[in-house]
């Protein structure tokens, strides 16, 4: 069966266009996580995410987000709104704390109190999606139009503000305006992406697109906004591709789409690093 065939079934393009806004949204989120030392926040959160998930299981709810979306905004919050503010806890030690904690937190609760009879299946779906990309309805599709949708317009209309909270808060202050406000704003927005990616995609993943589109971004171009639209594009462009690979080849989805992202990142820092050799 060829590729243009497997683009007639529904689970193929639900499966690619949830992958691609995801990726997208993920991406444009890591761009200033990535820029403010906050590269591992995507895999900590996503193991937030997935302890109000392993509760959601627990409590057998009609709809887990209710429980799993409010668990990440809130460390969200408190990890990037307010976490420069705490300076008894340095912030690698609360992100490994809190990383670890809920992991081992959700584990332990899902192995105790979870009344379901296939609990290493619904641990391995919260943490590498394993099936649950080729899986997807139009309900996820809809609802990930409406996340991408709103990240994409909250980026264009405060752009300025974000690139302000990202390289210089000092500045903001003086000039009189409130960076707490658009930093809280942010991480909101950041545990909105990440409890909803981490539902669709797995932990493992939506950690990989935060962190490696802006990664890669950033061995070829400088300027913000380049490394901005150039992560989005890698983003998309990688997990389309690898979701194409590993229908074709039949390799796991999520893991397929990393590779491919893993790839990118070492190709363009070899052509950066050969561009500086001979610069």
């Amino acid at each position: 069966m060829n590729t243009l065939e497997l683009l007639r079934f529904p689970f193929v393009q639900y499966a690619l266009i949830v992958s691609v806004l995801m990726a997208v949204c993920a991406s444009l989120i890591g761009v200033p996580l990535v820029l403010k030392r906050y590269s591992f926040m995507g895999f900590g959160l996503s193991n937030v995410a997935f302890m109000g998930m392993a509760l959601a299981i627990i409590v057998d709810a009609f709809n887990p987000m209710a429980i799993v979306m409010p668990f990440t905004i809130a460390a969200t919050i408190i990890l990037i709104g307010f976490g420069n503010r705490f300076k008894k806890i340095s912030r690698d030690a609360s992100l490994a704390m809190i990383t670890v904690g809920s992991l081992a937190v959700g584990h332990f609760a899902i192995n105790t109190f979870s009344m379901r009879g296939n609990i290493t299946a619904d641990v391995s779906e919260t943490l590498f999606g394993g099936m649950r990309l080729l899986t997807l309805d139009m309900t996820d599709v809809w609802q990930s139009v409406g996340i991408t949708v709103f990240v994409l317009l909250f980026f264009v209309f405060f752009y300025h503000r974000i690139f302000a909270v990202t390289f210089d808060v000092d500045f903001m202050q003086a000039t009189g305006q409130r960076p707490l406000v658009y930093e809280l704003a942010l991480s909101a927005i950041t545990g909105i992406v990440i409890a909803v990616s981490m539902n669709l995609l797995g932990s493992l993943l939506t950690a990989a697109l935060i962190i490696f589109p802006a990664l890669s971004a950033m061995r070829l171009f400088r300027a913000y906004k380049s490394v901005i639209i150039f992560a989005t594009i890698a983003a998309a462009c990688c997990s389309l591709l690898g979701i194409l690979i590993s229908i074709i080849i039949e390799l796991p989805v999520t893991t397929t789409i990393i590779l491919v992202n893993i790839a990118l990142f070492f190709i363009l820092l070899v052509v950066d690093t050969l561009y500086k050799m001979l610069a």
